[in-house]
């Protein structure tokens, strides 16, 4: 990112103020919870003011939109932000993702914009969406997955010979070589349910090996553990939204959330 100034100003009127394509949370989830927010400025005042860049003689929301929202709420006329100057575009784009990373997490759908967005942006480098957003370059493939498919692969898609689900599975499996990602979506079609989702995992593990070591080892017994964990109402059913957004299983999402989980904390 280029160098980026800032100017401090102790009160923008909030009719000043837009949401723009710079803010990457989406209208419903930023309404999320806004009263335990309005309770806490309203008791303590604005903690961190929000980063607006100037447009014209208005605002546009770079960061703080949740904050923005409980200000109007509260009757406030004006609000503490911090103006940013000069700042590109996608640039604005990053700084909002990573304040909502930090500060509370991103619905998948805002992630998957925010990403293909940078995608675009960056011509295609994905390596550079994951060091932009401070994600492994694992993680930023999960959230670009459609956007990787090889063109033979999705003709093999639309001509109904493997599914989309296989389709991504082979680019989450094997990207960036395209002719494993072929290879495999080949090979996917003849494998059960739970010989797939293994060979997901093997190739994470060892992708230096060929698609037919993966495949091979596959579909000998499983060296896992089963784990059997019972959840509150709320969040099966969170987790059962999360999958549908996801175009997963719940199972297979649950198991994706421990994992990062566990990396995120350093435990493996």
């Amino acid at each position: 990112m280029s160098t980026i100034y800032s100017r401090y100003e102790p009160s923008i009127p909030l009719d000043k103020i837009e949401i723009g394509d710079l803010n990457v949370r989406s209208g419903k989830d930023a309404h999320k919870d806004l009263e335990t927010l309005k309770e806490s400025m309203r008791r303590r005042g604005l903690i961190h003011p929000v980063v607006l860049l100037p447009k014209d003689d208005r605002f546009e929301m770079v960061v703080g939109q949740r904050r923005f929202l409980a200000a109007r709420e509260l009757g406030w006329k004006t609000i503490p932000a911090l103006i940013l100057f000069p700042l590109k575009p996608h640039e604005g784009k990053i700084l909002s993702a990573l304040e909502n990373l930090q500060r509370r997490e991103l619905t998948f759908k805002d992630k998957v914009e925010t990403a293909e967005y940078l995608y675009d942006h960056f011509k295609g480098d994905y390596k550079r969406v994951a060091q932009e957003l401070g994600i492994k370059d694992s993680a930023a493939a999960d959230l670009l997955v459609k956007r990787l498919v090889p063109r033979p692969v999705v003709e093999k898609v639309e001509k109904g010979e493997i599914s989309p689900k296989d389709a991504m599975r082979a680019v989450k499996a094997a990207y960036p070589d395209e002719n494993k990602i072929i290879e495999l979506a080949n090979q996917l079609p003849k494998l059960t349910k739970q010989e797939k989702d293994r060979m997901v995992d093997i190739a994470t593990e060892k992708p230096e090996s060929l698609p037919s070591e993966w495949v091979a080892e596959a579909k000998k017994p499983p060296k896992a553990f089963e784990y059997k964990i019972i959840l509150m109402a709320k969040y099966a059913e969170g987790l059962e939204q999360a999958a549908k957004d996801r175009g997963e299983d719940p199972e297979e999402t649950g198991k994706i959330a421990i994992i990062e989980w566990l990396e995120s904390k350093g435990f493996v």
